[in-house]
């Protein structure tokens, strides 16, 4: 694991010198925290409190995912296309501990700035409500804990398929990310105003959800293989 630490924070330290990549990191959950936060107000008052929990539970795992693809790139491609990777592969550490400090690297930034829509959205729905509007418990445990092994599975497996895809399949894969994204972005008033409810057991299920991805990514890292990322390079 500490082989695994110091990758993250060699690839942390990269992420903050890309000045651009940070403004849009910060630009994207201030903006929709202030563009959702107003749809407080239009909603009836008896229900301001379950849409306001609704909204969070939403953005902050698609502000997650969202951040979290932004920094993919630089990390996991950016020494591939570079061709340094060979020299990355040919020190003391495994590939599964180079995969794993990578990932590691890009969920910690990305749930920060996650976490910095939530808190965003929370100040602005309070500031356009008139009552007191706070997380619930069940939305405490998806923030905290189902977030973040979302963020770690999902991440895992791109980073995984970077990896191994050869650079023109990696700009298809961009595509269906970027397509995925924004048209779940498209249904936030209606996942935020329909019957959905943050209980127990929506967390539970989301949680297990996650469970089950991140699982099924540490199987797919048996798959890893150096040969094989050496033959993708540009």
């Amino acid at each position: 694991m500490k082989e695994a630490i110091v990758v993250m924070q060699k690839e942390i330290k990269e992420i903050l010198k890309r000045k651009v990549q940070l403004i849009i990191g910060i630009f994207f959950p201030v903006y929709f925290g202030f563009m959702m936060a107003p749809l407080i107000k239009k909603v009836d008052p008896a229900l301001v409190s379950f849409m306001f929990n609704n909204l969070i539970f939403y953005l902050v795992l698609m502000l997650g995912l969202f951040e979290s693809f932004i920094y993919m790139g630089e990390v996991f491609l950016r020494e591939k296309a570079s061709g340094s990777i060979e020299t990355l592969l040919c020190t003391p550490l495994s590939l599964k501990k180079i995969w794993l400090g990578k990932v590691l690297a890009v969920v910690l930034v990305g749930y920060i700035f996650a976490l910095l829509g939530g808190g965003v959205i929370f100040v602005f729905a309070n500031q356009f409500s008139e009552m007191n509007l706070s997380l619930t418990p069940p939305l405490f445990a998806h923030i905290f804990l189902v977030v973040p092994l979302f963020m770690t599975a999902i991440v895992g497996l791109i980073g995984f398929a970077q990896f191994l895809l050869g650079m023109k399949e990696f700009r298809i894969l961009n595509f269906i990310i970027f397509f995925v994204f924004f048209f779940g972005l498209s249904f936030t008033r209606n996942v935020i105003g329909g019957g959905f409810a943050v209980t127990w057991i929506t967390v539970s299920v989301f949680g297990t959800i996650a469970i089950i991805l991140v699982l099924l990514t540490g199987y797919f890292t048996k798959f890893l293989s150096k040969e094989r990322i050496v033959t993708t390079i540009p």
